[in-house]
Formats: C-alpha cells, sequence, structure tokens
C-alpha cells in the first residue's frame, strides 16, 4: 500500500482550465486532449549555467512513480497553466494509464494530464523520485523534473544547471572522499564527455541519458569537495591537438598497472589514449583478481571458438601477459583477449593463464577496459599532491586544456 499526500485539500482549481470534467466525489479533472510531448517549454541557455536535459531511469519503463518533496515545497505545473504545491514531506503517485499520467493522493483524489512539470523554488529544493513499477531505487535530483506521457513509459527529464549535472556525474562515476585534484582532473573528463557527445539523444529531446552508456548520473551530488571542483574548473574541456576537438575521455576503474590503447580495445588508434605505465594504482583491492575454470571447459570453449584440438599432442595452454598484449595465442590459434574478458566475464584484459591440478587459472590485473584515466591510479595521484593538469596529462597524451565556449561546438536546445 503506498501512503501519498498532497495538501489537505487537493489544490486543483476549475479557474485554471478552459474547459473540463469535475466530479466532486473523487476530484477527476479532464483537460483537453493534446499531442503529447516530452519537451517543455523553458527558457534557452547560457554560456554558464547552461541547462542539461537528462533522460533519467533511461533504461527502464517506468509506469509509476511517487514524486515528493524534501527541504522544501515543490510546485507542480500541468497542462493549461494549472499550478499546485507539494509540501515539504508529502508526495503524490503518477502513474501512466490510457496515454495520460494520472496523478493521485492518499485521500483518492486524481486528476489526468499529458505532462507535468516539478521544481522547487530555488536550488536547495530537492525533487524526489522513487519508481515503483518496476521498482528501483529513490534518487534526489536538482532544477526541474518533468513527467511526459510516453508510448509505454513516463518519460523523465531533469533540467539541470550543468555544473551540478557534472558534479552528479563525477560523484557517480568517483564516489566521495577523494582529493580536491583528482576532482579537478575528474570534472574536466565529465565535461569533455558531455560536450564531446550532447547531441547524442537530440531526437528523443533530450542531451544525455543516466546510463553509462552516456555518463552515469543518480541525482544531486553530496560530496563536499566536488562542486567547488567544478566551478574551479568551469567551461574546461580536453582537445585533442591534431583537430582542436573534443577527446573520447575514455576512464576506467583500475588499469593494473599498465592502461590499454585505443586500438588495442576499440580497434581505434587514437594518438591521446596509448599506453601508460601506472605505479599509482597498485595497491588497490581491484588491482587484482583471479579466476578458475575447468580445463575441459576451457578446452571445449577454445574448440568452440575454432581451436583445432590435436589429442596426439599435449598441448600448453598457458600464457603470459607481463605488458597488456591483443591476443591469447595456443599453437597456431589466436584469440583477441577482449572477446575471452566478454565471454568470461571477466574485470579485465589483462590477465595470465596457468593450468594447475585439472583447471586453469586465469590471474588479472585491473578492473574495467583499461582505457584512458584509471580512476583509482588517479585517486591515489591526487592524494600524493599531484595538480590536476599532472594527473591529466599522466594519462592522456597530445591534448589541450581549452575553454569550452572558444569551440565550435553546436548545442541542442529544446523548446
Amino acid at each position: 500500500m503506498l501512503f501519498l499526500s498532497l495538501n489537505k485539500q487537493f489544490p486543483f482549481s476549475l479557474n485554471h482550465l478552459s474547459s473540463g470534467i469535475f466530479c466532486s466525489k473523487n476530484a477527476i479533472f479532464s483537460v483537453p486532449k493534446v499531442i503529447v510531448c516530452f519537451i517543455l517549454l523553458l527558457p534557452g541557455y547560457s554560456l554558464y549555467g547552461r541547462s542539461i536535459w537528462v533522460s533519467l531511469y533511461n533504461s527502464r519503463q517506468v509506469h509509476s512513480i511517487v514524486v515528493s518533496a524534501y527541504n522544501g515545497p515543490l510546485t507542480v505545473m500541468a497542462d493549461g497553466g494549472l499550478q499546485y504545491t507539494i509540501a515539504t514531506g508529502q508526495a503524490v503517485y503518477a502513474t501512466l494509464r490510457d496515454g495520460k499520467i494520472w496523478i493521485s493522493n492518499m485521500q483518492g483524489q486524481e486528476g489526468s494530464f499529458e505532462r507535468l512539470t516539478v521544481q522547487g523554488a530555488d536550488s536547495s529544493t530537492i525533487v524526489r523520485l522513487r519508481p515503483v513499477s518496476p521498482q528501483s531505487e529513490a534518487r534526489n535530483y536538482e532544477g526541474t523534473v518533468s513527467l511526459g506521457a510516453g508510448v509505454d513509459r513516463i518519460q523523465l527529464i531533469n533540467r539541470i544547471d550543468e555544473d551540478r549535472y557534472i558534479a552528479g556525474v563525477t560523484e557517480a562515476e568517483a564516489g566521495q572522499g577523494r582529493a580536491r585534484e583528482f576532482y579537478k582532473a575528474k570534472t574536466i573528463i565529465c565535461r569533455t564527455y558531455l560536450y564531446g557527445h550532447i547531441d547524442r539523444h537530440e531526437n528523443e529531446g533530450f542531451h544525455l541519458c543516466d546510463e553509462v552508456h552516456c555518463q552515469a548520473y543518480k541525482g544531486q551530488c553530496r560530496g563536499r569537495n566536488i562542486l567547488p571542483a567544478v566551478v574551479a574548473t568551469r567551461g574546461i574541456i580536453l582537445t585533442d591537438r591534431t583537430d582542436s576537438k573534443p577527446i573520447l575521455a575514455a576512464f576506467h576503474s583500475n588499469c593494473g598497472g599498465e592502461t590499454e590503447s585505443a586500438q588495442n580495445a576499440w580497434q581505434n588508434s587514437l594518438p591521446y589514449l596509448t599506453p601508460v605505465t601506472d605505479p599509482y594504482c597498485n595497491s588497490s583491492p581491484s588491482a587484482r583478481w583471479q579466476k578458475t575454470i575447468s580445463l575441459d571447459d576451457w578446452i571445449g570453449y577454445l574448440v568452440k571458438n575454432g581451436y583445432k584440438l590435436d589429442p596426439n599432442t599435449v598441448t600448453d595452454f598457458s600464457f603470459q601477459q607481463l605488458r597488456r598484449i591483443p591476443n591469447y595465442t595456443v599453437d597456431k590459434f589466436i584469440m583477441p583477449v577482449r572477446q575471452i574478458r566478454t565471454d568470461w566475464q571477466l574485470r579485465s584484459t589483462f590477465f595470465s593463464i596457468a593450468v594447475e591440478d585439472g583447471n586453469v587459472v586465469l590471474r588479472g590485473r585491473g578492473y574495467g577496459h583499461g582505457v584512458g584515466l584509471c580512476q583509482e591510479g588517479a585517486a591515489e595521484m591526487g592524494r600524493r599532491g599531484f595538480k590536476y593538469g599532472e594527473i591529466i596529462s599522466f594519462y592522456y597524451k597530445n591534448v589541450n586544456l581549452v575553454p569550452v565556449n572558444t569551440l565550435q561546438i553546436r548545442v541542442p536546445e529544446f523548446d
């Protein structure tokens, strides 16, 4: 049972509606039918304080969600100019039904709309969202949150100030409790990714989604060192010295002592993503891992992928990877280590193989694809007193730090 509440009197007014139906028993309202639209009429952009539009819970088809007010009341704007308030600590239940969003309170009063916009009076007021169908974790959002009636989901869009978006991404990707210089480097990387992919979802009515396919974003940033780092690096991104375009600002959790090249990882040669020997991440728990597979299963796997087994030959399936190399080789058989990582769900491609007691033991290093900035290594550099420029230049070669407003980058605007 969901416990939902608005103000003591459900604050809909017939004066706000040019036409509609009022049912005093259930307080059900209807507004004139319009084309379903996911995009709200909102102001444009300024150089700093630009609004970023982010699709929330993007990988989930949210059909029902609880919207509540935290640390201050929320103003809700609905179809036809209707406005009302959700008081602090109170909530509404929104669900998609028959092509509209129905909102209700604990008294059973309801209203149906094509779209809703929820926002606080200032940046300290938080919009709290908790999907209930399907269930997902609750998150807090600054800025404005819109709810639009999609085909088979509630389309949730957070219109958030660029600085606060970058802070939220930085915390989601790197966590709390790191040195400020590390966060400065990380915010530049997140901002570079933003502007390098800012038109990725243009046809869907937003800039980026909140999944790792764009950048992980879980709403409000609470790490005290992060937003100051965003402000300190405001507007700065990384560009390739050869073409002055935003770089592919790749990063990962732990490189295991050596970063990977873009060529090996993705067959895409990029001069700024080349291997770097990294001594800073080796003491992290993510620096080492191990997986054991039976020798029979390993041989069966190789045969399935084209290996010709000779029963009359004793084959050595061991493999040494002291430095990162792209392929596993046994006899004349060659297999990309990235395929092995995918097929066996390994933490990284940086592993060696030993045959022990009828098993194949994979002893690996690092966590992630290994390309670009190693987050745990960079965090250790920050702890040791390295400046953000030194951290960036250690992991990315042949790059420049430049103000984004000096570049010709088209930023989609939504009306």
